[in-house]
């Protein structure tokens, strides 16, 4: 369930749920339900970039975490190695400094 959950005392009483956009109010008998408010769909579509945000940076540190290890290889390798092949390391530097740029940016509303 995505959305907002309020409780009371340790007691659930309200629930905005953005997957059916419909909100509910359980202090009442029976449940009180309705559709969502202008705001409400303004604040729902909020929670869900965000969502979505939140997961394109995780997917954009993981990236980073994996390109350490290519730029570590990268320091140790030999410069005859690097001499034979430099294209590839010149596109493995290229994409660690995009991302690297992408997360200095704040820009997590894609992982390209």
């Amino acid at each position: 369930m995505s959305g907002v959950e309020v409780y009371e005392n340790g007691v659930f009483v309200e629930r905005w749920d953005d997957n059916t956009r419909t909100y509910a109010d359980f202090r009442t008998d029976p449940v009180t339900t309705r559709p969502y408010t202008a705001q409400e769909h303004l604040d729902a579509d909020e929670r869900a970039a965000q969502a979505t945000e939140d997961a394109n940076r995780r997917t954009v540190d993981e990236a980073l975490d994996l390109r350490m290890g290519t730029m570590q290889a990268i320091v140790d390798d030999t410069n005859a190695n690097i001499n034979s092949n430099p294209a590839a390391r010149i596109k493995d530097i290229a994409r660690a400094v995009r991302l690297l740029i992408r997360q200095a940016r704040g820009d997590f509303d894609g992982i390209s």
